[in-house]
């Protein structure tokens, strides 16, 4: 039985939240500030519920028809109805509402003066398969569910990649029965990398068939071989000064090159580290690293990404980037600067979605002598780790939102923190 429910606003994770005349908070996706909506309970506790969207009643000046047609079954885009002009607004407000209790002005939530295509913009992507009699089935598992919706046209893509990800159906007899695809886009050429697949004789043959002028490459990787058809990296946003990022699909980068390229130099201004020791934990394959290491004196990096690494140190000693990259844990190695007493004057993280944790927060706060810039995607974890950060002694000086995935409630945000009451000692 449905239930009426005024969306009051949005809470983490791009979900309305509103209220029934009786009090009870619900949680309604695909919602907007000021709609009132029908929702079927799908969960309820005894002060919140969760609701499915059955019908909108009176519709935001927000709302438009989503660009693409599947919209209401796919999960990758999950703000599709949300008009892309506002969709960075709205994000902000999200992170100004998980930071109010450290950042009491919403208006000190600044958004990133930064503006790129809401669709064709996606130059990474993780894609799904099941293939059985009926054919392969290839596209993003449907909203909160592992049904994988097909998807032959995804307006959120760049062109080339989109290409390449639809050649992956000539491959059907080669693949298992289920599986998933990586690609990968420079902006002009496409690699694609395919996990759990056998690098044998036939399918190496099928894979070298569909490259072509926008597909250049394929990776396989199965039976604890790997093998490159074409070429398997990729070099990214380079150019300014800025050394180019080496790439791969296995490995993790930013899917909107034009606001990664703002946000890394964002990331650089506001660490200050001219001539200064920087640690730079969770730096992936050097996404901002290479901007830190144009001047500083040295900067000391890690991250559990074993092939992350590798193109770290490619880039490094290519490039003669005073970059000293390490594997390894970033719980472990904060716990062991505390320990010995060793400081870094400028400490650069951008950790998964689950954050630091309140222990590796705790440290951080001991081992950054002059400022910390937290790079998140995730403003809920985010806030607990800031609490933690200023009960250490730093002090926030800004936070600016970056609306790096359109469509979608995902959303970076940069925090600088300095040192106590003045902007730190140089």
């Amino acid at each position: 039985m449905s239930v009426r429910v005024r969306i009051r606003g949005l809470a983490h994770g791009g979900e309305g939240v509103g209220q029934q005349d009786d009090g009870l908070t619900w949680f309604v996706p695909g919602t907007l500030p000021g709609e009132l909506v029908d929702a079927e309970p799908e969960r309820r506790k005894a002060r919140w519920a969760r609701g499915r969207l059955t019908q909108v009643v009176e519709a935001a000046p927000d709302r438009v028809t989503p660009p693409c047609p599947v919209a209401d079954r796919c999960g990758g885009c999950d703000w599709q109805h949300v008009d892309p002009a506002r969709q960075a607004e709205h994000k902000r407000m999200i992170v100004a509402g998980e930071l109010r209790a450290l950042v009491p002005d919403p208006q000190a939530v600044r958004l990133a003066a930064v503006a790129g295509p809401s669709l064709g913009y996606r130059r990474r992507a993780r894609m799904h398969y099941e293939n059985g009699p009926g054919g392969l089935r290839l596209g993003f598992f449907g909203g909160r569910s592992r049904e994988v919706v097909d998807v032959t046209a995804c307006p959120v893509l760049r062109p080339e990649l989109e290409h390449a990800l639809q050649r992956v159906r000539r491959l059907a007899e080669h693949l298992p029965a289920q599986g998933e695809v990586l690609g990968l886009s420079d902006g002009q050429r496409a690699v694609l990398a395919l996990p759990g697949v056998r690098p044998d004789e036939p399918v190496l043959e099928a894979a070298h068939a569909l490259l072509d002028q926008r597909l250049c490459g394929i990776v396989l990787r199965g039976g604890r071989r790997s093998v490159a058809v074409g070429q398997h990296e990729l070099r990214l946003d380079g150019g300014d000064g800025l050394a180019p990022m080496r790439a791969h699909p296995f490995v993790f980068s930013q899917a909107n090159a034009a606001v990664n390229r703002a946000m890394v130099r964002h990331v650089a201004l506001a660490a200050r580290s001219d001539g200064l020791r920087v640690l730079e934990l969770y730096a992936g394959a050097g996404n901002l690293t290479r901007a830190l290491a144009r001047t500083a004196k040295r900067v000391w990096t890690l991250d559990e990404d074993r092939e992350a690494k590798g193109l770290l140190r490619a880039l490094a000693e290519a490039e003669g980037l005073p970059i000293n990259a390490k594997h390894g844990s970033a719980p472990s190695l904060l716990a062991s600067l505390v320990a010995r007493d060793f400081r870094y004057d400028v400490v650069v993280v951008d950790p998964p979605r689950a954050g630091l944790g309140k222990e590796s927060a705790a440290h951080l706060a001991r081992v950054a002598e002059q400022r910390v810039v937290y790079v998140s995607c995730d403003p809920a974890t985010l806030a607990r780790d800031l609490r933690v950060l200023v009960d250490g002694g730093l002090r926030i000086t800004d936070v600016t939102v970056f609306d790096m995935m359109p469509m979608t409630a995902e959303v970076e945000v940069v925090v600088t923190l300095v040192r106590g009451p003045a902007e730190g000692r140089r």
